[in-house]
């Protein structure tokens, strides 16, 4: 019985003892789990809170510990900044240990927007990496940073023409004052007029900063008369990227005014006979305001002979003559076309005129000498005229004179007889 209580005892103590080795393994486990390290990062401040465009702001991060044990060997970096974002700081960040009494640690970035960065959110990464065992431990973070940005707003502010009042016919130049109304900068601006005469269509000034002003200009040949509400395109970037705005502008064509004109026609001789040689003076004249070049004059006419004359350049109120000279061969009533050109900015323009010529047939020699015999004839038969009533006149006159002396005779008898 001793022997069997012996055992039982012997098995009890081995309980027991089983019993602490598993209670003191317990405790030595969870005193080193409740002992650990711990480190986090925090965003404490952004300022100012709304960042514009090329403008300073600040960026606080506080590193808290969060365990019971001292970290060590904390590293905070920027790992992804965004091209239009400067920070003046280093971007790695050391601490070797993060001790109760500092416990926090803040850190301070100076940072700057770009001219030209780009609004919207903007996504700054971190790193914080801290002593940890068996291995270190690495968190990632994320900040944004939201850009605001402003709007360009070019307008035209000015419209003016020279000349002032367009003729048809006209070369214009057109001048738009373009100006900035917005709040930002409004860049690479080009403006287009969408319009259908023949001239420049596009004009481009660059850049224009807050409340600028420039000048766009334009030149355009007004073919047509009437009134015109042309499309004005203004392209440009701002802080938002590429725009475009329409707006339109009104140009009024008055009916057309004759810059040249054909003055006088001379034909010498007035009336030509067929053989004649026709000497044709056409006399051009600007009536215009503008001086006008390379004008030349075209007679297309039937006859053999000259059928162009250059006149060159005149200037306003001025007027030069184009002589054209040819052989009429044939006898008819003629409507000469006569084409004026002349050149300006846009190429070759030309007028319309026509021109009446009446060529007689030609006298023949028989004619001619029928018409002599005939004067001749005339000649000849008044002096005939004249001749026998000068013969009458005398014979009248002798008779009268011998009827005198008759009687004369006639008295002597009578007396002679008494």
């Amino acid at each position: 019985m001793s022997l069997k209580m012996n055992r039982n005892t012997k098995l009890t103590y081995l309980l027991l003892f089983v019993f602490a080795i598993i209670l003191s393994g317990s405790s030595t486990a969870e005193a080193e789990i409740s002992s650990y390290a711990c480190v986090n990062a925090e965003v404490q401040e952004i300022s100012p809170s709304s960042i514009g465009i090329d403008e300073e702001f600040t960026l606080g991060i506080n590193l808290e510990s969060c365990g019971t044990k001292t970290p060590e060997d904390i590293t905070f970096e920027i790992i992804s900044i965004p091209s239009d974002i400067i920070v003046t700081e280093n971007l790695v960040t050391k601490v070797s240990k993060l001790t109760y009494s500092t416990s926090e640690r803040y850190l301070l970035y100076h940072m700057r927007t770009t001219p030209d960065a780009k609004p919207g959110p903007h996504l700054i990464k971190m790193k914080l990496t801290y002593a940890n065992k068996p291995v270190d431990t690495e968190k990632y973070y994320e900040v944004e940073i939201r850009v605001i940005g402003e709007d360009a707003e070019p307008r035209i502010s000015s419209v003016k023409t020279n000349p002032e009042y367009i003729y048809e016919g006209d070369t214009v130049d057109l001048r738009l004052g373009i100006e900035n109304f917005g709040e930002a900068i409004a860049k690479s601006v080009s403006i287009n007029l969408d319009h259908d005469f023949k001239g420049i269509k596009t004009s481009t000034i660059g850049t224009l900063g807050l409340n600028e002003s420039q000048t766009a200009l334009f030149k355009f040949k007004a073919n047509r008369s009437g009134e015109f509400k042309i499309p004005v395109i203004i392209d440009y970037e701002d802080d938002f990227g590429k725009q475009q705005d329409e707006y339109e502008i009104g140009i009024t064509v008055l009916d057309k005014k004759g810059s040249l004109n054909l003055a006088s026609v001379k034909v010498d001789p007035v009336l030509p006979y067929t053989g004649d040689t026709v000497e044709l003076t056409m006399r051009i004249e600007n009536s215009g305001d503008r001086t006008i070049n390379s004008i030349r004059v075209y007679a297309d006419h039937p006859f053999k002979g000259l059928k162009e004359s250059f006149i060159g350049t005149l200037d306003p109120n001025e007027d030069g003559p184009a002589v054209i000279t040819f052989i009429v061969d044939q006898e008819g009533e003629y409507e000469i076309p006569v084409t004026i050109t002349y050149s300006d900015d846009f190429g070759e323009e030309q007028i319309e005129k026509k021109i009446n010529l009446i060529v007689l047939k030609s006298s023949s020699g028989a004619g001619t000498a029928a018409i002599v015999l005939l004067v001749l004839a005339v000649i000849g038969g008044l002096i005939y005229i004249n001749y026998r009533t000068k013969k009458s006149k005398d014979e009248i006159i002798k008779q009268l004179m011998e009827g005198s002396g008759n009687l004369e005779g006639s008295g002597n008898s009578a007396n002679n007889k008494k």
